[in-house]
């Protein structure tokens, strides 16, 4: 018999091998959480320590974003349209007058700037709440002080355009690995879900009690969540760890 090729993820490493039955391989995720507020240049670090249980072996690094989104919904107040005026007839210089005060009210969660402009580079839309009736007859349906006043609402940043770099470093060894923070279209792909991730062209290897200290530099104006996770393994019963073999609470095996 043939024996078993050895499965590998692409330029990734075969999985753990010589896990004898006193071992036990599980696999295990590090998580890395950064809140961006929109300002380019603006730099985040955040740790996390391997536990003592075992050394923690990273195969693969990804990520996903969370877009902080504020509902901003407005339009054109009733003294500035017709009582019967249509969608049709909505100018674009009314819709930008009517932006002013929800903006002043609100946090703006689009850009740093919470001026119009800032708005209309992301873009605005129907309020799905009163579209249908707004849309009735092409366009042409009358609508009521009602509907008016609530007619648009702000879109968010598409998650696609973040932008940032991040770099990965083993705080207790001092090693670094990149020469510079990666764009993280470069070396991750884009938000939008064509390739978030990469696996390691050789795995990393952090010891128990090792500090992974990941930076973040952000690059675009986007405001949310940042998600990113080392994904990897563990394997339980090494000799310098308190699950090794023969620690007490865990007796060799016979």
């Amino acid at each position: 018999m043939m024996p078993q090729t050895q499965r590998r993820p692409p330029g990734g490493a075969p999985a753990a091998t010589g896990i004898g039955p006193e071992r036990r391989g599980i696999p295990f995720d590090y998580a890395f959480r950064y809140v961006l507020e929109g300002q380019p240049g603006r730099v985040i670090n955040s740790i996390v320590t391997v536990s003592i249980e075992a050394t923690f072996t990273a195969v693969s690094v990804g990520y996903g974003v969370i877009p902080k989104v504020t509902p901003i919904i407005f339009g054109p107040p009733a003294r500035a349209i017709d009582t019967a005026a249509t969608l049709r007839e909505v100018r674009l210089g009314v819709i930008i007058d009517a932006l002013a005060g929800p903006l002043a009210e609100s946090q703006s969660s689009l850009s740093k700037d919470t001026g119009p402009e800032a708005v209309f580079k992301n873009g605005i839309k129907l309020n799905l709440a009163v579209a249908e009736l707004a849309l009735q007859g092409n366009g042409t349906a009358a609508l009521s002080d009602d509907i008016t006043t609530k007619l648009f609402q702000v879109v968010g940043s598409p998650p696609e355009l973040i932008q940032f770099k991040y770099a990965l470093f083993d705080e207790g060894s001092g090693r670094e690995f990149q020469s510079e923070p990666i764009l993280n279209i470069a070396g991750l792909g884009s938000a939008g879900g064509e390739r978030p991730f990469r696996y390691f062209a050789q795995p990393i290897v952090f010891r128990p009690r090792s500090t992974i200290r990941m930076e973040v530099t952000e690059v675009s104006d986007f405001k949310g969540e940042l998600h990113v996770s080392l994904h990897g393994y563990k394997v339980l019963g090494g000799s310098d760890t308190p699950t090794a073999v023969g620690q007490r609470g865990n007796p060799r095996r016979r």
